[in-house]
């Protein structure tokens, strides 16, 4: 995994300002630091197991495509 992605970020809100408290960007960068950890871990293990990278890549990027807001849809 590319060391640059590691590193901490500020996050934007959707008023494209930066987010300024300190602990929603902790919180922000570790469940994204939690994302990193796992894709990776799923990357490796369907690339051990036979997979093709770019069919993974795809799979992944639908999933993100999709992704929706989902607190309080159901």
């Amino acid at each position: 995994m590319n060391k640059e992605v590691k590193k901490e970020f500020l996050w934007i809100d959707k008023n494209n300002k930066v987010i300024s408290c300190e602990e929603t960007n902790k919180v922000l960068n570790e469940n994204l630091s939690e994302i990193i950890s796992t894709l990776q871990n799923s990357f490796d293990d369907a690339i051990l197991l036979g997979c093709d990278e770019n069919d993974f890549k795809k799979k992944i990027n639908k999933l993100l495509d999709g992704l929706e807001f989902s607190i309080g849809k159901e």
